[in-house]
């Protein structure tokens, strides 16, 4: 009987998808392996070896699950196609990598930031190279080979795909030297592979935490409220800060404060997981992002130290505090308080961090208070979305997530206008601290890492640290005390300059220096306060 012209043979159907994912995904990937390649004999092998080793995966992936299921296969290549499809419009879109740094960042991005990414040619590609093909693939019907070389074929193909990599072993050397970076770039293995590292450092990072050593007070119970308020920004560079220089004004609001400009230094990471684990605990550059050690609330906390976190953003390691907030649970209790025509901040935006926090503050019985504020701040590619409309200081903006089609005044106009923002709610922070003129107050604000605005053709941040621009590596740092702060702990503006060039080593020590804290995990000399 002839076969229907709609059945292909399983070995066919398996070839065409392989070449589709080829032809159709590899662009990021080219782009960067031609960048590094000569063109000549050693230069075709590497291509031919490239080719083949793509190839060679992904058909002995999906001959491998067409051993068990024919159906299993065919959803397996939706699934990687529509998988293909979003990771080439975001590497393609925003110049990222796929690499594990950007796996984090994408897991711990809120569901709000990822809204900010959607954009309509996303969708398009998703339908175009994810769907489409994918329904011509559940369509077509599959002759299946005979048993024996149905379970024959996986290892075949893989082993010939090992055959052509020895074959062409003069190349090696080069994948050894490009291997991360080439890694990040190939579709669909890029995000399997470090979604799976990811997870697996996840499961890692939730064991138990270790209990830092018990902490000694100098002063048993202080004479006056002593409050530190951490601002941990969001994708802040320093390079946009006038406070270090910048030729725009960013920062109108703090530069008649007394705020203490320390020099800026190097985050710990280029994503949020990592640098916040720097921040909050007492490792700081040592810090991975799966730290097994207490972290600075749940250390205050257990020490009686009222801590009150509240967030716009996620990228935290697990922790506890006296009271945790999202910035929408703090703008629905004012509109539930105060009825739906009250002045509330937006639930989406910064400022409901640092809304009634005077008065909650000068409210509490406790005497030693930590505030956390983590910040959306900065963070791309939505900035025009990150401050109110009253504050569009710089005009025109980019207005939209496709970063890449933006001038790059608008672009900068749009930035600098959440660095603006940032400035006038450091400054509410630092008025609402006033407002309170019996305590010992402090303010720290650093950043957890910095931006790329498109040089190079990078956008956003999570790039590999060994390969990171320095826009997204050097973050601000800046402190303001209280007259009564200074004159408790008998320092001035000037005892605290620092010129060590990794900031995110300060936090916790500066803040249990703060509050007079001692114990076997205090470093002086990553506390600023200390004599």
């Amino acid at each position: 009987m002839a076969h229907s012209p709609r059945n292909l043979h399983l070995f066919t159907l398996v070839a065409l998808i392989c070449l589709y994912n080829l032809i159709a995904f590899q662009g990021p990937l080219l782009a960067y392996a031609l960048r590094y390649t000569e063109w000549d004999a050693n230069g075709a092998a590497q291509m031919v070896s490239l080719q083949v080793l793509q190839l060679g995966l992904l058909g002995a992936l999906l001959l491998f699950v067409a051993m068990f299921s024919i159906w299993a296969m065919k959803l397996l290549t939706t699934l990687l196609f529509l998988g293909n499809a979003a990771g080439l419009h975001f590497m393609n879109a925003y110049g990222v990598e796929l690499d594990l740094t950007m796996m984090r960042n994408i897991f711990g991005t809120n569901t709000g930031q990822v809204g900010e990414l959607m954009h309509w040619t996303l969708y398009l590609k998703l339908v175009a190279m994810g769907l489409l093909p994918s329904v011509l693939v559940w369509v077509i019907g599959v002759r299946s080979p005979r048993l024996w070389l149905r379970l024959l074929a996986p290892f075949a193909v893989f082993g010939a795909m090992l055959a052509v990599l020895f074959a062409t072993s003069t190349t090696w050397l080069w994948y050894d030297k490009h291997a991360t970076r080439m890694g990040a770039r190939i579709l669909p293995w890029s995000y399997l592979v470090n979604t799976g590292r990811y997870f697996n450092k996840e499961a890692l990072r939730n064991r138990v935490q270790v209990l830092l050593p018990d902490a000694q007070f100098i002063e048993a119970e202080p004479a006056q409220k002593e409050i530190v308020v951490l601002v941990i920004g969001e994708a802040a560079r320093a390079e946009n800060f006038s406070h270090y220089g910048y030729e725009r004004d960013t920062n109108p609001f703090t530069k008649d404060l007394g705020l203490v400009v320390l020099p800026m230094g190097k985050s710990c990471a280029t994503y949020t997981i990592g640098s916040v684990a720097c921040i909050i605990t007492h490792e700081g550059r040592e810090a991975s992002a799966r730290t097994e050690f207490e972290p600075l609330p749940s250390y205050l906390t257990r020490h009686g130290i009222e801590t009150i976190w509240r967030s716009n953003s996620g990228g935290t390691p697990p922790f506890q505090a006296t009271v945790i907030e999202r910035v929408h649970e703090i703008a629905e209790r004012c509109r539930a308080e105060n009825g739906e025509g009250a002045d509330c901040p937006s639930p989406y935006l910064d400022g409901a961090l640092v809304h009634q926090l005077g008065a909650v503050l000068a409210g509490s019985d406790a005497q030693r208070i930590l505030v956390v504020l983590h910040q959306t701040g900065s963070h791309g590619p939505s900035y025009s979305k990150k401050y109110p409309p009253q504050f569009a200081h710089f005009t025109p903006v980019c207005d939209t997530v496709q970063v890449s089609t933006c001038s790059e005044e608008a672009l900068y106009n749009a930035y600098d206008n959440t660095i603006r923002y940032t400035d006038y709610l450091l400054s509410d922070v630092i008025a609402q601290l006033q407002s309170i003129p019996d305590a010992a107050s402090v303010l720290i604000y650093t950043a957890d890492h910095g931006q790329s605005l498109g040089e190079n053709g990078l956008y956003l941040h999570g790039s590999p640290p060994a390969f990171a621009p320095d826009v997204q590596r050097y973050v601000p740092f800046f402190v303001w005390m209280s007259d009564r702060f200074q004159t408790v702990k008998g320092i001035t503006p000037e005892d605290i300059m620092r010129a060590e060039s990794h900031v995110h080593d300060f936090p916790f020590h500066s803040v249990m220096g703060a509050f007079g804290m001692r114990s076997d995990i205090y470093k002086p000399q990553f506390d600023i306060f200390a004599q």
